[in-house]
């Protein structure tokens, strides 16, 4: 029987594959347990460090040490880095994903970490009203998804840039049909739901790509009286209307957010700020009160309505 070749290695590409090999394991001694898509933005740093967000996880463990641990709620979940590797301390975690391609990997992801009584997934997102709409999800991360509609306050221009993108080409984006529920009512359930199991201190954390004002304006109008949260929420828009939320809840509300102190200005050359960071070799990143108009970055309300 003749034989045929079907790919040939030179030593040099054998000693390649070896050095990748040794390196690939090297670089991630240190990756979590969970499933995650090798070339994806969002997986990078849970890949290498074992950590998602490490601000903003760092920033809910610090308000779980403060006794808002009854329930997490999740809002754009994705694949469940943040509740997996924040969920242990709370008494119940609540997970709102409307991307069905998501989702099995999030059920999966949360079983590997979370204890099953733990447990909640929404299959649908959080908006305006009830309707049934198109997810465009950028192909290279994932966890960067948009509902572009009237009741998403970014611009295009915050949309396209946010990942990298001179404008919103549809090439760039996998088109997705999801399905998208009330905020005011589901939460005025699932508010009902936790308080009557006496769960009323907790955490929610949204990362919705532009839908942020009007889920937090669905918090505010169905948040019970006798409930004590922190919001922590992603901004891609310094001129975020944090106002018109404020007035929406009409209670006592601290806002605060994730700063990194760095020793240099965004201003100055790249030259100029290694010289900066040699003479002051420390980056601190703490949770300060938000004293500018600037409202980019992870924004944190601490609403206490029995003030």
């Amino acid at each position: 029987m003749d034989k045929k070749q079907i790919y040939k290695e030179t030593l040099f590409s054998v000693l390649l594959r070896k050095i990748k090999y040794v390196l690939f394991r090297l670089l991630t001694q240190k990756s979590g347990s969970l499933f995650t898509r090798g070339k994806d933005i969002i997986s990078y740093d849970h890949l290498l460090w074992g950590i998602h967000e490490e601000s903003v996880t760092r920033a809910i463990h610090h308000y779980i040490n403060l006794d808002y641990k009854d329930f997490l709620i999740d809002v754009g979940a994705n694949i469940g880095l943040i509740s997996c590797q924040s969920g242990s301390g709370f008494g119940e975690i609540h997970m709102f994903e409307p991307n069905p391609l998501c989702c099995n990997i999030l059920e999966t992801n949360t079983q590997l970490s979370l204890r099953p009584e733990q447990i909640n997934i929404h299959r649908y997102g959080l908006g305006d009203s009830d309707k049934e709409t198109i997810l465009s999800v950028p192909k290279h991360n994932w966890g960067g998804a948009f509902i572009r509609d009237l009741a998403n306050s970014y611009s295009d221009v915050i949309l396209a840039s946010k990942d990298g993108y001179q404008n919103l080409n549809d090439k760039n984006y996998v088109q997705v049909k999801i399905q998208v529920k009330d905020t005011e009512t589901e939460l005025r359930s699932l508010f009902g739901t936790l308080s009557q199991k006496k769960l009323t201190k907790g955490i929610i954390k949204i990362d919705i790509e532009g839908y942020e004002e009007t889920v937090l304006i669905g918090i505010a109008k169905s948040l019970p009286t006798n409930m004590n949260i922190i919001i922590i929420f992603e901004s891609w828009d310094k001129n975020f209307n944090l106002t018109n939320v404020l007035n929406n809840f009409q209670t006592n509300c601290t806002v605060k957010k994730i700063q990194r102190l760095v020793p240099w200005k965004k201003e100055w050359s790249i030259y100029k700020k290694i010289f900066s960071f040699i003479l002051k070799p420390n980056i601190y990143t703490e949770i300060s009160d938000l004293h500018q108009n600037d409202c980019s970055g992870e924004v944190i309300l601490e609403i206490n309505r029995q003030a």
